[in-house]
């Protein structure tokens, strides 16, 4: 049976409680409703790796429109994440139509920099996001505006993961994505694709070949935009899998199968192993020959 059935199956029928259930390694410390700020929903779940050395710090927002989510309904992305030798981050914030979108993008600023304050200096930050959680992320990463760079915090961040990201869909076709992302002079600042640079961080785009919800076509305006100026992007697009599925391949139960996460931790490994060899460094291999083959 395909990965893509399996976790359809799995969504549609017992949803994410048995699949967090199922989730616990036993590789990390948590530290659950730590704030991050003081709105409601301002709060935030660690889950740090047990390594004594200092290991990279994965930031990751959840999607479901802007409008739904919860941070511990994705513990088993933690859990994958930190089998594979990363600290991981998920923070909760506001929700539309409680607020529009320019107060959720504060919460993500300040989730952010409660990380980059907050974990070691020593090593880097990744962002990842699945859905309107990537471009949430993909924000953070491309429009320098967000982040303190005046103490080169934003510095920091080693790459940038988005999973089915929406990155280009203005003129909006949903009726309450003209009142999500108001005033109208603000509708330019939630694409991401209007922010493209050259020093951005390295953009790895992925995307299921079946996403009825966010067409692929975003991740590729993405990656395309972003290379035409010099930055550095990539994508993967995996066939027979859905908008839904390509989160759901880092449970627990598919994660020695699954080829998204072969691709995303080896592109954390790559990345980090670069970034330590410039320091003088060397990155720790551990459970990289547990990873899915190709």
């Amino acid at each position: 049976m395909k990965i893509k059935e399996v976790t359809g199956n799995l969504y549609q029928f017992i949803g994410l409680g048995l699949i967090n259930a199922l989730a616990r390694s036993g590789r990390y410390e948590l530290q659950s409703d730590v704030r991050y700020g003081v709105k409601n929903r301002n709060t935030l779940d660690y889950y740090r790796c047990e390594h004594e050395e200092p290991r990279p710090t994965i930031l990751f927002f959840y999607g479901g429109g802007w409008q739904s989510g919860e941070k511990k309904n994705y513990r088993f992305v933690a859990d994958t994440l930190t089998y594979y030798g990363y600290n991981v981050v998920i923070p909760n914030y506001r929700l539309y139509p409680l607020v529009r979108f320019a107060q959720i993008q504060e919460d993500s600023v300040n989730a952010t920099q409660w990380v980059l304050e907050n974990v070691s200096a020593d090593q880097p930050i990744y962002i990842m996001g699945h859905s309107a959680g990537a471009q949430l992320g993909a924000l953070l990463c491309l429009n320098k505006s967000l982040l303190d760079s005046s103490q080169g915090l934003d510095q920091r961040i080693g790459g940038f993961i988005g999973l089915a990201g929406p990155y280009d869909f203005y003129p909006f076709t949903e009726d309450e994505h003209w009142d999500l992302f108001s005033p109208e002079e603000s509708y330019p600042d939630s694409q991401a694709v209007n922010f493209v640079r050259v020093d951005c961080p390295p953009m790895y785009l992925l995307h299921g070949e079946n996403d009825n919800r966010i067409r692929r076509g975003h991740s590729k305006s993405l990656m395309e935009k972003v290379q035409a100026v010099g930055g550095r992007a990539t994508r993967e697009v995996y066939s027979d899998t859905g908008h839904v599925d390509i989160i759901l391949q880092l449970a627990r139960i598919y994660r020695r199968s699954s080829p998204v996460v072969r691709d995303i931790v080896r592109f954390l490994s790559d990345r980090s192993a670069s970034r330590l060899t410039k320091a003088g460094h060397q990155e720790s291999t551990d459970g990289l020959d547990e990873l899915p083959s190709n």
